[in-house]
Formats: structure tokens, C-alpha cells, sequence
């Protein structure tokens, strides 16, 4: 596999777990604070925040060192960090609730049990994005047809991120194992980028800087 073709793939199954724990975290959440809009639109507001925060570490962080392995460690990091959300996030919720029941109420909650808990999968998995389209692309007269299909993957991975969990997983399996079922797909994806089994595309970064200033 190349480093070309392991980033498309990064990119995906960023999609699918990143849209997974989303989905998952209104499940875990819901039992201390309700299943109500508020809890939708803080989290759904938060991961847009942290994506945007992502994004932007992300690009700066693939110019400095255009390697793929970058995108192996968000992987990592998002699926330990969903390891740790399945068997103590609740918990933390509940005691996030006890807190603030009498100061702030249900909103500051829901707020801060989302800020510690859901926050980090979006903003590593943020940094995947730009950092693949760096990688994916060989030369300015490519950069748009290849961040399209970055961006078209990165769709396609969140569609079956959205559904999955919601028709599948979470009325099968229940959420905490839906959670791991997302930390195990993240791990064993960003394992990939440690192996020989991604190779270098042909194209070193030097030969992109100077395809891109001719």
C-alpha cells in the first residue's frame, strides 16, 4: 500500500469513527443530562469547533513533517482515548452532573461532561484531513481534483459513521461496545502506518515543493 493510498484510507475510517463516537457520546451522555436539543447542539457544536482547531493543527503539522505516520498516531490517539470513553466516560458524566446540579444546572453539564469527554476524538481526527490532502497531493496542477476526493472519502466514511452506529451497533451490541467497536477499527487502521505494509509513494516532499513552485 502506499502512502498515498494508506491516506485515503486514513481519511475514511477518520470519517466512520469520528461520526461514530459523535453518535455514541449522545447515548453516553443522555443518561445523566436527557436526551434533549441542548445535549444534541453542544455536542454537535463542540465537534465543529474541534474539527475547525484540527484542521488548522493539522496543516501546520504535515507542513513541518510530511509524514503518514502523522496520520497513524491521531488514529492511535482517538482510538485509546475511545477505550477510556467506554468504561469510565459515563461515570464521569454522572459525576460532572452531581457538580453542577445546583451551579449552572443541565446546559453547564452538558457543557463540560462534552468538553472533557467528546472533544479530543474530533480534534485529532481533524488533523487527518489536511494532513492527507499534503500527502495525497504531488503538484499544484493536482491539488484540486486530489482534495476533492480527500473531502469526498472523508464524506463517504462519515455517512457509514452515521448510520452504523445507530442501526447497527448501538440496538445490537449497546453503546459501550460501540465505543470500543471504534477504538478497535481506529487502532488497527493507525497500526497500519507503523508496518511495512505502507511503502513511499515515489514522491518525496522536496520533489512536491519543487512540482509546486515551477
Amino acid at each position: 500500500m502506499t502512502v498515498r493510498g494508506y491516506a485515503k484510507l486514513c481519511v475514511v475510517f477518520a470519517g466512520v469513527v469520528g461520526l461514530g463516537v459523535e453518535l455514541a457520546a449522545e447515548r453516553l451522555l443522555a443518561p445523566a443530562f436527557g436526551t434533549t436539543t441542548d445535549l444534541w447542539s453542544i455536542i454537535i457544536g463542540l465537534t465543529f469547533a474541534f474539527l475547525s482547531l484540527g484542521y488548522t493543527v493539522g496543516g501546520r503539522l504535515i507542513d513541518r513533517a510530511p509524514t503518514h505516520r502523522l496520520l497513524s498516531t491521531c488514529l492511535l490517539i482517538t482510538g485509546v482515548w475511545t477505550v477510556l470513553l467506554a468504561f469510565v466516560g459515563r461515570w464521569v458524566a454522572f459525576q460532572i452532573q452531581d457538580l453542577t446540579f445546583d451551579f449552572g444546572g443541565v446546559r453547564l453539564g452538558i457543557f463540560l461532561s462534552t468538553l472533557l469527554l467528546i472533544t479530543l476524538p474530533p480534534f485529532v481526527l481533524g488533523i487527518i484531513t489536511p494532513a492527507a490532502i499534503r500527502l495525497v497531493v504531488t503538484g499544484v496542477g493536482a491539488a484540486g481534483a486530489s482534495a476533492g476526493t480527500v473531502y469526498a472519502l472523508g464524506t463517504l466514511g462519515s455517512l457509514a459513521g452515521t448510520f452504523l452506529p445507530v442501526i447497527v451497533l448501538i440496538p445490537r451490541i449497546g453503546v459501550r461496545n460501540t465505543f470500543l467497536t471504534m477504538a478497535v477499527i481506529a487502532i488497527i487502521v493507525g497500526a497500519i502506518g507503523y508496518t511495512s505494509v505502507v511503502r513511499p509513494s515515489g514522491v518525496t516532499s522536496d520533489e512536491w515543493r519543487v512540482t509546486s513552485d515551477q
